[in-house]
């Protein structure tokens, strides 16, 4: 990377996840000095990713200057901001710093994992000032769809830096404080050096809707109900679980609350004081299934389609405690994320093939959004009057649209800078410039196993689910090298089985002088993996139009 030899203070930003798509958000901060990394998602694997858990963001070079490393800010509790928390911990392990509810999720993430004993994670408090190095960090409240979500402000030798983390303007939220623009300016009040601000909803005009249009129309869907009712929403959407506790309240019902994430959000809910539910109010499975209809209502995750969820597992009749019947009323609340359309169609189909009436944001007002349109994002521009402005988390149109959006309210063009992952922005209080660009993209994990995109193992995966596999065995001399017999090809998810005798008994055929003739001198490995899978290839495609991968083994004999 280039190095500044300016006198002059600057500042890098660096985003590694979060700019170009939606997920696994994850920023640094850099000075001469000293680095802060503030958030570490998660980003739920795409229709192209087969077998992928999730995918995080490449760590290398926080970990390559692993000491300026401060400390890793989060700003509030999502899994797209804290998911990949563990991993990152596991390689570079710094102090982590969270408001309230963040931490106490994290808390228990880091138990799950094995390294809640070795880790230093500290809760951190509104409005107060934390020194890291020489900067000097303090977290205001947002309003957000989970309870504690922060913007973060961050003192630097070369001017104040705004993080907002994800925000709306909400006035009077469900739970909660509404957007503090007022602390936002009095930190602001000479202007920012730079605001990096959520771009999810910048597309859109006008102010997004507050979480009281969900209080009013869930508790009515659910007294409409006849029989039971089951509700699906996010862990973490701790205002509407108390909306679900208040409707259940009024309408004389039962709470049956399902799902690990769920119940441990809840409990961790109450521990924090942002849930009210009184005793008597919640209520097991079995106490569930034995009330009448009209006394229960269930909530549950799976809102996205996730494959282990509650209400997946329920749609797919292998819930342990819970069975679809005729009658249950179904709401969904939340809003689809995009690339879950089809697992979300897929749920919804199953359940009303069992008899449910399903009730989706999309014909009812069951949920709204947690990110601020075009107005709050002027808004927040107004109260921080930066001078530079990097738009953040967001696919690149939404990018785009709220760069856009930073020069019509009066952002001089030249210090907008539309970044994606990778892009290393430098900053002074006299220009702003692009220098470098450093590896950001995907690392997947699978289960132990973790690998980036330069590894075969997706590609693979992509091609057997496309294509399928054909497999290549053969046997060979152990004195001479000759070839013994002919190979033996089998393939799986390649050809109709009614098709694949005849078609790979030709392919052994042709396959078989070409390795009787490379077989009767020495010849590498590889080089033998090569034409043998050159000759099957071109084969294979020939008669079938397709390029199946391709196995190959060999046996001494």
């Amino acid at each position: 990377m280039k190095t500044n030899t300016s006198e002059t203070p600057w500042i890098r930003v660096i985003p590694l996840g979060g700019l170009g798509e939606i997920g696994k958000n994850m920023m640094i901060l850099e000075t001469v000095e000293d680095i802060v990394v503030i958030d570490a998602g998660v980003q739920f694997p795409e229709l192209d990713m087969p077998g992928v858990d999730v995918v995080i963001p490449d760590m290398d070079y926080v970990e390559e200057n692993i000491e300026r490393v401060r400390g890793l800010l989060i700003t509030h509790g999502h899994e797209d901001h804290i998911g990949a928390v563990p991993h990152f911990l596991k390689r570079i392990p710094v102090p982590v710093y969270a408001p309230a509810m963040a931490e106490a999720l994290l808390r228990e993430k880091l138990r799950q994992a094995g390294i809640l004993d070795i880790a230093e994670l500290d809760a951190v408090e509104v409005g107060e000032q934390y020194t890291m190095g020489g900067l000097t960090v303090e977290w205001f409240s947002v309003c957000h769809s989970i309870p504690d979500s922060t913007g973060i402000a961050i003192q630097t030798p070369a001017g104040i830096v705004i993080h907002t983390g994800d925000f709306k303007i909400d006035n009077t939220p469900a739970i909660g404080y509404p957007s503090d623009l007022g602390i936002l300016s009095e930190i602001c009040q000479d202007g920012a050096l730079l605001v990096m601000s959520d771009s999810t909803y910048a597309e859109y005009e006008g102010y997004s809707t507050s979480d009281r249009e969900v209080v009013h129309n869930l508790p009515n869907l659910i007294g409409a109900a006849d029989g039971r009712v089951i509700v699906s929403s996010f862990a973490s959407q701790i205002a509407r679980i108390q909306i679900v506790a208040n409707a259940c309240i009024t309408h004389d019902r039962k709470l049956c609350v399902v799902g690990r994430s769920m119940v441990n959000n809840t409990k961790i809910g109450q521990e924090l004081g942002h849930l009210n539910l009184p005793e008597g109010l919640i209520i097991t499975p079995a106490e569930a299934n034995s009330l009448p209809d009209k006394k229960v209502v269930i909530l549950t995750t799976g809102s996205q389609g996730e494959s282990q969820s509650g209400l997946v597992r329920m749609s797919n009749n292998n819930h342990r405690d819970i069975t679809i019947q005729s009658g249950d009323t179904i709401i969904i609340s939340a809003s689809t994320i995009p690339g879950n359309e089809v697992h979300v169609n897929d749920s919804i189909n199953e359940l009303v093939r069992l008899g449910a009436t399903v009730i989706t944001n999309s014909s009812q007002r069951t949920h709204v959004p947690g990110h601020a349109r075009k107005e709050e994002l002027r808004m927040l521009i107004n109260a921080t009057r930066p001078e530079y402005f990097v738009p953040i988390h967001g696919e690149y149109r939404m990018l785009k649209a709220h760069a856009d959006l930073a020069m019509e309210a009066g952002i001089k063009n030249e210090n907008v800078f539309l970044l994606t992952d990778g892009d290393v922005l430098e900053l002074d209080h006299y220009s702003g410039e692009i220098i470098d660009r450093i590896e950001a993209g995907h690392i997947f994990v699978d289960g132990l196993g973790m690998w980036d995109e330069s590894g075969n193992v997706i590609l693979e995966r992509r091609s057997l689910s496309h294509n399928g596999v054909v497999t290549v065995a053969f046997s060979r001399d152990s004195i001479t090298g000759a070839l013994v017999g002919k190979p033996k090809i089998v393939s799986a998810g390649f050809v109709h089985i009614q098709d694949a005798d005849n078609l790979l008994k030709e392919a052994s055929d042709t396959l078989t002088p070409v390795l009787a003739q490379h077989l009767t001198k020495p010849i590498e490995w590889m080089e033998l993996e090569r034409v043998v899978r050159n000759t099957l290839t071109s084969f294979l495609r020939h008669r079938t139009k397709r390029r199946p991968l391709i196995i190959i083994s060999a046996i001494d004999v």
